[in-house]
């Protein structure tokens, strides 16, 4: 079934980007539920913020009192949402004129998706089943820099059993896959090898793969294009870094990552990453919001859970 405006709310997380924000409101449609979830951004550039929120009356805003992070401001924008669909981006992002209609063609074609990558990570696409199937975003990745786009890639692997983003073919050339000739069998079934790999997925389209039909929405946007943002404005505000994790060293607190040449693998679920590296999983999952979660399976699949 193809969505109309109302089907999906767009969640936009904000910080210390007011100019940028207005930019990105001004490319959505009004009729299309927004919600700009702000992470305590203060000063001059709040003051924007405000600006914004008076252009755009049809957007919600709310200000937290706190920089939650990515991942909670998105877990929020998923909770507070009255849809069944969610898009996830921030502040730098620019639709394209045509974005809707690019993702009603990629449901038109398959129908059973639960989450469409309309740009990586950029612009993500979900129905809220994919949280009763995979859980929440990990707010774990809340210190920069962080990595909770390679643990939700890896989670989609777990699922789905293939790596939707990059197959044996498009990652062959990594230097951890050579002097390995066995690689294919150690990890499989979690590395695909067909190259029409999207008609084995319900779960995940990603527009970035190569082996996509659709287009990537705004691409000019992406780090080193014409329309990339940059970090911020005019470098204010504080990335919370301190006495902190990272959301590197988090990451590795979850995920081994392993060499397929000297490592013996056959037994172990070794899962293949965006980036064509090889990964272990070593830590567990937390549910963050169980009501909700339970919600949605009743809701969507009837069981409880």
């Amino acid at each position: 079934m193809l969505l109309n405006k109302s089907d999906i709310t767009i969640t936009i997380v904000s910080y210390y980007r007011g100019d940028r924000l207005k930019k990105c409101l001004s490319t959505i449609d009004p009729l299309i539920p927004t919600i700009v979830w702000d992470n305590n951004t203060t000063g001059e550039e709040l003051r924007k913020i405000k600006i914004a929120e008076n252009l755009y009356p049809n957007a919600n805003f709310i200000y937290n009192k706190e920089n939650v992070g990515l991942t909670k401001a998105w877990n929020q924008g998923i909770i507070k949402s009255q849809t069944d669909w969610v898009l996830l981006t921030c502040d730098d992002m620019l639709f394209d004129s045509d974005w809707f209609e690019v993702l009603n063609n990629i449901l038109e074609k398959n129908p059973n998706l639960e989450q469409i990558h309309l740009n990586a990570w950029n612009a993500v696409v979900f129905h809220k089943k994919t949280i009763v199937r995979m859980g929440w975003w990990d707010e774990g990745y809340r210190y920069y820099p962080s990595m909770e786009d390679d643990d939700w890639f890896l989670r989609c692997v777990e699922v789905e059993g293939y790596s939707p983003y990059g197959s044996w073919y498009e990652n062959k050339n990594f230097p951890q896959f050579q002097g390995y000739p066995n690689y294919i069998q150690a990890i499989s079934p979690y590395v695909d090898e067909k190259e029409d790999h999207f008609k084995k997925s319900n779960l995940t389209y990603f527009c970035n793969s190569k082996f996509s039909q659709h287009k990537i929405i705004g691409l000019k946007t992406n780090t080193g294009q014409e329309l990339d943002a940059g970090s911020r404005n005019k470098g204010e505000g504080s990335i919370d870094r301190g006495n902190n994790m990272t959301g590197v060293e988090y990451h590795l607190h979850k995920w081994k990552n392993i060499d397929p040449r000297v490592e013996k693998i056959d037994n172990k679920r070794v899962l293949l990453g965006k980036d064509g590296r090889c990964w272990v999983r070593i830590g567990d999952d937390y549910d963050y919001y169980p009501q909700y979660r339970a919600e949605y399976a009743m809701k969507y699949f009837n069981i409880k859970i």
